[in-house]
């Protein structure tokens, strides 16, 4: 593939995150091709250049601009005609102006699709979903929608009350940059603020009770009218997911929506604002009530502190953050927070979604409880504070008692009250010490374990991701037919035609842009039915090879002699449906690596009596897996290499040759490995986070370190049992103090 096409990809990749909210590096950007870095920082820069005038065209309402001239001024029939657009706001999948409604005579809110959008069908899918969610969910809390439509150039758009105010983001930044004011006036606004967040936390509730996850809850996602209105908006994340009984009490309808719901449901990378994720959706996680849950407590962590709860330099850093539960307490920035409103956020922000708040309404009648002068389920008073809340309650009554008791009190009481409390706080202290002590390690060996679980279903994820990519691909008519051209040939004993071959390879480069962003890989390649390589990206010495030996071809676990003899009787992966190789040395980049690799068939899947006529594989280098900065994944199967226990990935080693040695973890480990996978995988316990996965003394094999580790098995779920069980681990290990927290070794480009 020339440089350019590799270029034009990286652009694509580029803009497509930034419509999903998301800032993406230049490094991770170049990440598989360090080589080009130069030239795609030239282009980058161009094209924010241009984007930086377009946007600067659209805040003067300038005529010319280019995503506005062809709404700007426009009318639009609906009900009624709508004139004298102007520009109001712009998000990643539209814009919003705001026009006036000639036969109401109102002011309304007119969102529309971007135009360079508007063709693409996801993102139409995502548009109509956004606006059917919206319109349907009738509630205070989420705007109203009067209808939606399309221009002349099939730009969708959709007209809905216009909301007068800021956002809670502008509230939140403006109360806590204001100077100091009067005490009594700040606890106001402060009361104002909880009030208006409690309110999203009702809305979010009714929008779970009818199945609905907004999945990108955050303080610029909420609007405050002038007259006291808390509206939640941008539902365009929004899925429909299966309700739970907790979530049938209110007798809401199900909402499902005809109209994008696949769009609305993916998993992939970017869904949400990063610094608001909660740790199942930074591990790719299927959506779910709890996530908005933990979002939620991210908002109002915002809202005590004023800046986020989770900070990083780059986005996977935030990630590995949030996954890893490194989130700072409220009162470390602001130490005046009330320790109710800390623990109602530390609740809804847990690591664990069983530990949370069960539901959103939950949250907020805890709030409503702070905010009425009341105890808090999060948060266990002292016996100081129920006596506080009792004097401010009973003033009168408190004042006549302190008068009476007083005398007798001082008197007799104090020496011996004096006494008393010494002993108790000498012996509340030593207990203390010892309650933090073992409550810390507790947390620690807790927080350790529940990476590794998050970490193997990421890893586990993107097996899964990897393989539906190639299933999806290698039912294509057009591969099939091109396949099966070349076994003809083959099977006549000549080589197969020189068009058929540049028509594979043609198939294979378009295939491999189309799925490029989705899924780091090395290369692609199509085998023939006897093992012949017939394409491969990028392109190489290999195509013409036969490679009927190799384990991702025939799938009996290792590569076999070349030249035996029953070697040349197998045919391609003959009893698996998809299978994920042993670690080979590629003949090509002289690198490690291990490749995924499905059937390519005779016929379409509705034929029962169809055979394999060739294999359709990616391949991915060891180092290349996505495990977090300071997590191992290793491979328990035997290997070819006369040992077992292979390092596939390791945060400070990037790839690897096969006279560089092959990294292996210790035999102790290894063993501890093997029988934590099996007793997971026959009692059923990988979906959830165990403290018995904990290692005490696990030695880095690059390090050479002891650390603190988990141990947690990479199973597929959803896959028969000899495909779920991966035999992979992975090991999440405590980064020990002063050792360096990123890759001490640079991975290389890839081939």
């Amino acid at each position: 593939m020339s440089e350019d096409s590799v270029i034009e990809s990286l652009l694509d990749r580029w803009l497509a995150a930034q419509e999903d909210g998301v800032s993406l590096s230049l490094d991770e950007l170049c990440y598989s091709r360090p080589d080009l870095r130069g030239a795609v920082e030239e282009r980058l820069a161009a094209l924010q250049s241009f984007e930086a005038r377009v946007a600067a065209a659209m805040r003067k309402s300038d005529a010319d601009a280019h995503d506005l001239d062809s709404v700007t001024g426009e009318q639009l029939s609906h009900a009624s005609q709508i004139h004298a657009l102007q520009f109001h706001a712009k998000g990643g999948l539209g814009a919003v102006f705001v026009g006036e409604d000639r036969q109401l005579h109102r002011t309304v809110a007119v969102k529309f699709i971007h135009g360079k959008l508007s063709t693409d069908p996801v993102a139409r899918q995502r548009f109509e979903l956004e606006a059917e969610v919206t319109g349907r969910l009738e509630h205070p809390g989420v705007v109203p929608l009067y209808g939606l439509g399309e221009t002349a150039d099939q730009r969708l758009f959709y007209v809905m009350r216009y909301i007068d105010g800021i956002t809670l983001d502008d509230a939140i930044r403006r109360f806590h940059n204001r100077p100091p004011a009067d005490l009594s006036e700040r606890t106001l606004e402060f009361h104002r603020l909880l009030n208006n967040f409690a309110s999203v936390c009702k809305t979010i509730a009714y929008a779970h009770n009818r199945g609905i996850v907004h999945r990108d809850i955050k303080p610029s996602n909420v609007m405050l009218g002038r007259y006291g209105e808390t509206i939640v908006v941008d539902w365009g994340l929004a899925p429909p997911v299966a309700r739970e009984d907790k979530f049938r009490i209110a007798g809401e309808k199900t909402l499902m929506p005809s109209s994008g719901s696949e769009a609305g449901t993916s998993s992939g990378g970017g869904a949400g604002t990063p610094a608001y994720m909660s740790p199942e959706q930074a591990s790719d996680l299927a959506p779910t009530p709890a996530s908005d849950i933990y979002s939620l407590g991210a908002t109002l962590f915002k809202l005590l502190t004023g800046v986020n709860p989770v900070i990083g330099e780059t986005l996977a850093e935030v990630k590995a953050n949030i996954i890893d539960g490194r989130v700072k307490r409220a009162r470390d920035l602001k130490p005046d927070t009330p320790l109710p409103l800390e623990a109602i956020c530390l609740k809804a922000m847990a690591l664990r979604p069983s530990d949370r708040y069960d539901t959103a309404i939950e949250l907020a009648r805890d709030l409503e409880r702070y905010l009425a002068d009341e105890p808090v389920t999060a948060y266990a008073e002292s016996r100081s504070a129920r006596v506080a809340r009792f004097v401010r309650r009973h003033r009168v009554a408190t004042q006549v008692a302190v008068v009476g008791l007083a005398a007798c009190a001082l008197v007799v009481g104090v020496s011996a009250i004096w006494l008393a409390q010494l002993a108790r706080n000498e012996r509340l202290a030593h207990d203390s010490a010892n309650r933090a002590h073992s409550s810390a390690e507790t947390s620690r060996r807790n927080n350790l374990a529940t990476s590794a679980m998050f970490l193997a279903k990421s890893v586990a994820q993107e097996i899964d991701l990897r393989w539906r990519i190639l299933e999806s691909e290698a039912e294509s008519a057009e591969l099939r037919r091109l396949v099966l051209q070349a076994n003809e040939a083959i099977a006549a004993g000549q080589p197969a035609p020189a068009a058929s071959l540049e028509e594979v390879q043609r198939w294979l480069d378009k295939r491999y842009i189309a799925n490029n962003s989705a899924v780091r890989t090395a290369s692609w390649f199509v085998n023939a039915t006897d093992g012949t390589q017939l394409a491969r990206v990028p392109e190489g010495s290999s195509i013409g090879q036969n490679y009927r030996h190799r384990d991702y071809f025939h799938g009996r676990g290792r590569d076999l002699p070349a030249d035996a003899p029953e070697t040349k009787s197998l045919g391609p992966l003959t009893d698996r449906t998809v299978h994920m190789s042993a670690v080979f040395d590629s003949t090509v980049t002289q690198t490690l690596m291990v490749a995924f690799s499905v059937p390519i068939w005779s016929d379409a899947r509705e034929r029962a009596d169809r055979t394999r006529v060739g294999v359709l594989c990616m391949t991915v280098e060891l180092g290349d897996f996505s495990t977090g900065r300071s997590a191992l994944l290793v491979d328990t199967r035997p290997d070819q290499f006369n040992g077992r226990g292979l390092v596939l990935h390791h945060p400070e080693m990037g790839h690897r040759t096969l006279d560089e040695g092959a990294l292996r973890l210790s035999s102790t480990e290894l063993d501890r490995a093997l029988q934590l996978r099996r007793d997971r995988r026959l009692n059923g316990r990988s979906l959830e986070a165990s403290p018995d996965s904990i290692s005490e003394a696990f030695v880095d094999p690059v390090a050479k370190h002891a650390r603190l580790a988990a141990l947690e098995p990479v199973i597929v779920h959803g896959r028969p049992a000899e495909f779920a069980d991966t035999g992979w681990v992975v090991i999440a290990a405590e980064t020990l103090e002063g050792e360096p927290s990123g890759a001490a070794i640079e991975p290389k480009a890839e081939n």
